[in-house]
């Protein structure tokens, strides 16, 4: 498949979602820090306005998901969904891995969703459920020798961020060069 072809297949995956309800979001997280003096991997900083997920699950009223996480092409990653059935609390996620269910991302109808492409990623999807937002972007929070993280944008991970304006704020390692199409 071609680039384009990829990004345009992905789109409506995304898309699809306006007008559905979202009942609960649940996946799999990605520790900011792996082990910080011996306490082991840290999943929170005040410091950082968004979740790192390794893949995130919606799970819509009629009982269907939608996974999403991203897919990589030579030089970078875009975000990426498709329909689930499945339930993937299996035990199996630990260390700087854990599974869990998200109530602190937003439920309700999706009244809007906006798709960001990004050279030839789907590089960012925003979405208006109820009053409140929620952008998922394909990054990753690096972290430095020092302890510090860089927030990487077209990587592995889906950030997911509740508040845009500290997304608006974040010192992204390189320039957003996206261009909106709402649906």
């Amino acid at each position: 498949m071609t680039r384009e072809g990829r990004l345009a297949g992905q789109t409506p995956t995304f898309t699809a979602l306006g007008g559905k309800r979202v009942d609960r979001w649940a996946g799999v997280e990605l520790a900011l820090r792996e082990d910080a003096a011996g306490t082991g991997p840290h999943f929170a900083d005040p410091d950082v306005p968004c979740l790192q997920l390794y893949w995130l699950q919606t799970w819509l009223d009629d009982g269907t998901a939608v996974e999403i996480g991203t897919y990589q092409d030579d030089d970078g990653f875009g975000l990426h969904g498709h329909s689930s059935d499945k339930a993937y609390d299996d035990g199996r996620w630990n260390g700087i891995y854990r599974w869990r269910s998200f109530p602190e991302l937003p439920t309700g109808w999706i009244d809007r969703v906006t798709v960001f492409p990004e050279r030839h990623f789907l590089a960012e999807v925003h979405f208006r459920i109820g009053a409140r937002p929620l952008a998922l972007v394909a990054g990753e929070l690096e972290e430095t020798h020092e302890g510090g993280l860089i927030f990487q944008r077209l990587d592995e991970s889906v950030l997911a961020f509740t508040d845009l304006v500290a997304f608006e704020r974040v010192p992204w390692n390189t320039a957003r060069q996206v261009h909106p199409a709402a649906f």
